[in-house]
């Protein structure tokens, strides 16, 4: 005789609390069950329990009572156990012994077993103790034989016959459930990663996207806009990080026309002046309204207050938050402490120049009245703390915002891209996409004699007498007497230091290898400087320039010294001291200059060697754009070689029609119509080109002066190596320095030579560089032996986590029916892969927080592995395929123990996320404000209280640190009321609402397991 359950909704529990009856059973569900989330009619149903349901009701409730049963099934312990119990339900129902229906016409509130003999009626859900003696006190439950069971009997069967059979659909859920088949590795890999970009593909609305700067994308541009407004609309910024030569200024003015069409938000663009002009010609060509502000100009940001949206072009350039350029833009983006709201797009292909710390400062910049962005810690400044010290990973919040691919993904991900691009006859027309060649290795280092091109041994005498200088004019702060310390016009100088010191140094070890002019120049500057500082000195004053900024100014060494100056009482100093250093330097740089007063052009052998580059590749046939860090070098080139290889020009920060001599200079890469006999064949520039500009139509770039950080190189490299170049094969040449002694030496000793030479000059004061002055034996090396350009070609942790959105955002374009299988996909899933050489690898989450786990193939042990090499260990399994032979009870048995342990590890890890989620901890500053509430709450009117709670719960909350800590400040310095801080958190609720996070539980995602002795191809 057949069992009959009458469960409302049905639960996991149910398969074990029935499965010695599942031969032969059916199980009636009916709405409204006990459900997490209930329908919107389950509300209608508690007001009238009785009242039948319309057929799009019921439909609704069944929808809701199978979706909490795989839920519940998700959350099962991938046990043997289990995996058997699911199993034997399948093979169950498919020999028809289970079934499974659905009381469609009206709610039931009915709960019984009718077994053989007797039945049970209770009067609360059928749990795992139903077969318990009953509890006295607990609910109702009453056991039924004889007539009474036989009308039960009659009565589940006239429903039965009148209900919906839903067998198929728990069937399917079953099968679906993680204990069903192994999933195919690929699907799962998708599956993963769609889940992890879950927010980024739900913002996508391609289809209903009538931008019209679409039509001038290709498709991995338009692929990158498409994430990149996801992520604009959740976070109110994006970072556009594609590695030089993609097209990111395309992608942002999209955006840019996106939000205009949408919003009617305008921009206002701030980039470097050499390409502001750009930026106007782009955006009148597509009707964006915009204006444009060099970044050199942020004193006059307070005009553009009205615009919505701020482009902020190569953006690392605001990478330090103690310049006065990131001061300006700080206080303009939240002035007087208030709320930044303007959306905002950081463009820079190298947002990370040296440190993490880079990328703070610039995330920082976003809004506050979008999402939190999502990171571990009580704010973002903790958590890039806990990434300095290697306890988190940048990735982990990276892969929310920026959107960045390398070249050598786009050739394989669109291998029949195609790009628009202007033609000799002018038209624009699509063409397959290609990039040159690129030539920058060993055969291009351009070596020279540094101790020819400073006669004999001088090049020796002047590193000697550099480390012996005592450079006091950069050191003022170690003259100041003790009980000046505390001067306030004097505090910089005590945290100048011996930075400042080390960075002067800095300068002038470049300008000595950059061109014995602009050294000569240079030392000619210090000299006057000293005697002028004695003479000021003789006069009875100090005059105090605090350094704060770097050595990338192209025109001038007075930027190290960019506050002042101040003339201060020289009793302030040990004067004997200070007039006896100022001697000394200035005796050893007058020896100095006159030693190097007798150098002449003819004898540089640095220019001669570029002499004879020019001889083998003449810039009449081979485009050539020569860099370097100096304007003094820039112009001292042209005026050596620019009447004599064709059609010169020189580029400096202070040169006036730069775009109309870019335009000539590669007209095709901007879309220019320039005569022939007009254009430029030789462009000698400093850095003011290295960023954001088209010289595509080059197919040589010269380094002349020693590049100590590939960032810069990478930079410079992609003015030439874009989209849209004319040459099949270009060639980057840098300049390398060595002596007599190491003619005969490698590349890489004559790099650490060099290096060694410059680390002796700076003495203990290397120590105090700032990252991104340091000297990186291993950076130099790679950048010129051309590793540098290729390791950037390859990728990066960021790079990484678009490549996988890319896919998953490529699969969803072209074959939306396998995406829509893949997302229907549960939780739990499990594949087996060909790829016996992979470690086995597990996902979990907790919301948005996820750990990846893995298993290396040599220790066995599991361990938690970062977010993209989780992803890289579920492509490579995904690239093994499924293997050919069935899974035996070992390999079962692994994939369960997995499972198991990933969520083991996970779950007091999540739960530790969690509580810091819901309770950061609070600030001092913070802690004053909740304690001025609290106190104003003791003592108020009654009706103020509420919102007092909710004042104080926003500030525990934490999610606004930045805006509540900067106002908080403000308060505390004009000690105000507690009626006043009251009313200016009325304020602060008002611009940001407390956003609640839904985080729910600890979830398994997926588990990838390799089982074959194959070899793991490991390709992408």
């Amino acid at each position: 005789m057949r069992a009959y359950v009458s469960c409302g909704e049905l639960r996991a529990e149910h398969l074990a609390l029935f499965e010695d009856q599942a031969p032969a059973i059916d199980l009636m569900l009916a709405a409204p069950g006990l459900l997490e989330r209930p329908p919107a009619a389950h509300a209608e149903v508690a007001r009238a329990p009785g009242l039948p349901l319309s057929v799009a009701k019921g439909h609704g409730f069944l929808s809701a009572l199978l979706d909490a049963f795989s839920v519940d099934l998700d959350r099962l312990p991938q046990t043997a156990a289990w995996e058997r119990r699911i199993a034997r339900w399948i093979d169950t129902i498919d020999r028809g012994g289970a079934r499974f229906w659905f009381r469609r016409d009206q709610p039931a509130h009915t709960r019984l077993v009718c077994l053989a003999g007797a039945s049970v009626v209770t009067a609360s859900p059928l749990v795992a103790d139903l077969w318990a003696s009953a509890d006295p006190d607990g609910d109702l439950r009453l056991e039924v034989t004889g007539a009474e069971h036989d009308r039960i009997r009659a009565w589940f069967e006239r429903v039965r016959d009148r209900a919906q059979d839903v067998t198929p659909q728990v069937r399917a859920a079953l099968a679906a459930c993680w204990a069903g088949d192994f999933a195919d590795p690929e699907d799962v890999y998708y599956r993963v990663v769609a889940s992890y970009f879950r927010a980024t593909l739900d913002g996508l609305d391609a289809e209903a996207d009538d931008n019209p700067m679409r039509a001038v994308l290709t498709e991995f541009q338009d692929d990158a806009y498409q994430h990149a407004k996801s992520i604009l609309r959740r976070y109110g910024g994006v970072v556009l990080a594609d590695v030089v030569g993609l097209g990111k200024t395309y992608i942002a003015v999209a955006l840019l026309s996106y939000l205009q069409r949408s919003t009617g938000s305008h921009a206002l663009v701030l980039a470097p002046p050499a390409i502001c002009r750009a930026w106007d010609d782009l955006a009148a060509e597509h009707r964006i309204e915009l204006v444009t502000l060099s970044t050199g100009k942020l004193e006059d940001l307070d005009r553009y207050a009205d615009r919505e949206v701020v482009v902020i072009d190569e953006s690392h350039n605001f990478r330090n938050m103690d310049t006065r350029r990131y001061e300006r833009i700080s206080a303009w983006l939240r002035p007087h402490g208030d709320a930044a709201e303007r959306r905002v797009l950081l463009l820079s292909a190298t947002p990370q120049n040296t440190r993490p710390s880079d990328l703070l400062a610039q995330l920082h910049m976003f809004p506050d009245v979008y999402s939190p962005l999502p990171h571990r810690g009580e704010s973002l400044q903790a958590f890039f703390r806990e990434v300095e010290q290697g306890r988190a990973d940048a990735t982990s919040l990276l892969q929310h915002v920026v959107v960045r691919r390398t070249r050598s993904f786009i050739r394989t991900a669109y291998p029949e891209a195609k790009v628009r691009l202007r033609q000799d006859d002018g038209q624009l027309a699509w063409v397959p996409l290609r990039f040159p060649r690129r030539l920058c290795g060993e055969e291009q280092a351009l070596r020279y004699r540094i101790d020819e091109a400073y006669a004999g041994d001088l090049y020796a005498r002047l590193l000697r007498t550099l480390a012996q200088m005592r450079y006091p004019l950069h050191g003022l702060g170690f003259y100041v007497l003790e009980t000046a310390r505390d001067d306030r016009r004097l505090r910089n100088l005590s945290r100048s230091g011996k930075g400042l010191r080390g960075l002067y140094k800095v300068l002038l070890l470049k300008r000595l290898e950059s061109s014995v002019h602009a050294f000569r120049l240079t030392a000619g500057r210090l000299r006057d400087r000293l005697e002028q500082g004695l003479r000021q000195l003789s006069d009875g004053v100090v005059r105090i320039r605090v350094g704060r900024g770097g050595t990338d100014d192209d025109d001038t060494d007075d930027t190290l010294l960019d506050d002042g100056p101040i003339d201060v009482p020289a009793a302030l100093f040990e004067r004997r001291a200070l007039r006896r250093d100022l001697i000394y330097d200035r005796g050893l740089i007058t020896d100095l200059l006159e030693s190097i007063a007798d150098l002449t052009p003819d004898r540089d052998s640095k220019l001669q060697r570029l002499r004879a580059w020019f001889v083998a590749r003449p810039p009449q046939r081979h485009r050539t754009v020569v860099f370097t860090q100096f304007a003094d070098t820039a112009r001292w080139l042209f005026d050596q070689l620019g009447a004599e290889y064709g059609r010169a020009r020189v580029v400096t920060g202070g040169t006036s029609g730069t775009l109309g001599i870019i335009r000539r200079f590669a007209p095709r890469g901007n879309h220019a119509v320039t005569e022939p006999a007009d254009q430029i064949d030789l462009l000698i520039s400093t850095d003011t080109l290295s960023e954001g500009v088209n010289l595509q139509d080059a197919d040589t770039l010269i380094n002349y002066d020693i590049h100590w950080n590939p960032v810069r190189l990478i930079q410079r490299a992609g003015r030439i190596d874009r989209i849209g170049s004319p040459n099949d094969e270009i060639q980057i040449a840098s300049f390398l320095p060595e002596t007599k002694l190491e003619a005969a030496l490698g590349l890489e000793a004559v790099v650490r030579s060099r290096i060694a030479d410059f680390t002796s000059v700076f003495g203990e004061d290397g120590a105090f560089l700032p990252a991104g002055e340091q000297l990186d034996e291993g950076d130099v090396v790679s950048a010129y032996a051309g590793r540098a350009l290729a390791d950037a070609d390859e990728g990066d942790a960021m790079d990484g986590l678009s490549r996988h959105a890319q896919r998953v955002l490529h699969l969803r374009r072209r074959r939306p029916d396998r995406f829509d299988h893949i997302m229907a996909l549960r939780p739990g899933v499990r594949a087996l892969s060909a790829g016996g050489g992979v470690p086995d690898v597990a996902a979990t989450r907790l919301g948005w927080y996820w750990r990846f786990w893995g298993r290396p193939i040599v220790t066995g042990a599991l361990e938690p592995v970062d977010d993209v090499d989780g992803m890289e260990l579920l492509w490579r399994h995904a690239q093994a395929g499924a293997p050919t032979s069935p899974a035996d009870a070992l390999v079962r048995e692994r994939v369960r123990s997995m499972a198991a342990e990933g969520m083991r590890n996970f779950e007091p890890d999540a739960l530790a996320f969690r509580a810091r989620k819901e309770r950061p901890r609070l600030e001092p500053i913070e802690e004053w404000v909740r304690e001025r509430l609290d106190a104003y709450s003791a003592r108020c009117v009654q009706t103020r209280r509420p919102l007092i709670d909710q004042m104080i719960a926003w500030v525990l909350a934490g999610q606004h640190k930045p805006v509540l800590v900067g106002r908080g400040r403000q308060w505390r310095k004009e000690q105000l009321s507690g009626e006043a801080v009251f009313q200016g958190m009325k304020s602060l609720l008002r611009q940001l609402p407390l956003l609640h996070e839904e985080l729910g539980d600890p979830e398994l995602v997926a588990v990838s397991v390799g089982v074959s002795g194959a070899p793991d191809p490991a390709r992408d």
